[in-house]
C-alpha cells in the first residue's frame, strides 16, 4: 500500500497525539481508494517541513501450545470508535520517494502493561537469545541510519519453562539517536544518522535471533493462563520522521485571486 498523500494539520490544530491514522478516500463511489487527499496525517510546524508521528500495535493472542508468532503488522487504529465506515489501517507505511525522501529519526516499542483491569496480558514470552525487534523489514542494523530506525527488544527474564524469556509488561525499547554528539568520523557514524525512505516501506514487528539477523526465528506468545482468561498483549510502536512538503499548488492561492475588488 501507498499512501496517496497526507494530511497536513497546523500547530494551532494539534490537541492530541498523532497516530497516523488519516484514510484514503473514495470521491467518485467506485470503492477504490482516489481521492487526492489521504494517508497519515502530519503537522506542518517547520516551513517547507513536515513531521510524522505514526502510533499503533500489534495484538498477542496465542500461547505457546497454539504456536508462536514471527511476525506481525501493525494496526494503526482508528480515532472514530464510533463510526464503522472509518476504519482501523492495517499496515504501518511510510510513503517515501527519491523526490520527496522521509528522514526516520525515532523508533520505539514497548509491551503494553495495561491498567490493571485485567485486560491486558502480564507479558510476552519469546525464545531464549531471541529480540523482538520493530523496524523496516528484515535489514541489518549495520546498514546506514538503521540503528535509528528500528528499535530491539531484549530480555534477561527467564521465562516459566527451559529456553524461554520473559518480556514483562512495560519493558521498552528505542532507536539510536540521531543527533551527532562528536566531531570528525566518529561523529557521522552509520549510527548517527537519519534512516533515508525513499520508497514505500511497511514497518512490521519481528521476532529475530539478533539484532542483525535477516530472517524470523522462533516467535512470541502469551501465558496460557492470559489466552485462557481473554487477555491479550500488545507490543505498541512508534516511528517519526521527517519529510519535506509538497510544492504548492493551485488550491494555495486561489483564495487570493477569486472575488478581489478593484478601486
Amino acid at each position: 500500500m501507498t499512501y496517496l498523500s497526507s494530511k497536513k494539520i497546523y500547530p494551532g490544530n494539534w490537541a492530541e497525539p498523532l497516530n497516523g491514522w488519516y484514510k484514503n478516500i473514495d470521491t467518485n463511489y467506485d470503492s477504490a481508494n482516489n481521492g487526492s487527499k489521504g494517508g497519515p496525517t502530519s503537522v506542518l510546524a517547520v516551513p517547507g517541513y513536515r513531521y510524522f508521528q505514526q502510533r499503533g500495535y500489534v495484538a498477542v493472542t496465542t500461547a505457546s501450545g497454539a504456536g508462536a508468532v514471527a511476525s506481525g503488522s501493525v494496526i494503526v487504529p482508528s480515532p472514530y470508535r464510533n463510526d464503522d465506515t472509518r476504519t482501523d489501517i492495517t499496515g504501518m507505511v511510510i510513503s517515501g520517494s527519491t523526490t520527496l525522501p522521509a528522514y526516520v529519526y525515532r523508533a520505539a516499542v514497548s509491551v503494553a502493561s495495561g491498567w490493571g483491569d485485567g485486560r491486558v496480558a502480564s507479558g510476552i514470552y519469546a525464545a531464549t537469545g531471541n529480540v523482538i525487534t520493530f523496524g523496516p523489514g528484515l535489514t541489518s542494523t549495520g546498514n546506514v541510519g538503521e540503528a535509528v530506525a528500528q528499535a530491539n527488544l531484549t530480555s534477561t527474564t527467564s521465562g516459566s519453562q527451559p529456553g524461554e524469556i520473559f518480556f514483562t509488561a512495560g519493558t521498552a525499547a528505542y532507536g539510536a539517536n540521531a543527533f551527532l554528539t562528536a566531531t570528525g568520523a566518529a561523529g557521522v557514524s552509520v549510527n548517527k544518522v537519519y534512516k533515508e525512505v525513499t520508497t514505500a516501506t511497511t514497518y512490521t514487528v519481528q521476532a529475530r535471533e539478533s539484532q542483525t539477523a535477516t530472517s524470523t526465528s522462533g516467535g512470541w506468545y502469551i501465558s496460557s493462563g492470559d489466552a485462557t482468561a481473554g487477555r491479550i498483549g500488545y507490543f505498541v510502536v512508534e516511528v517519526c520522521y521527517i519529510q519535506p512538503d509538497e510544492a504548492p499548488g493551485y488550491e494555495d492561492i486561489d483564495g487570493y485571486l477569486l472575488g478581489r475588488t478593484v478601486s
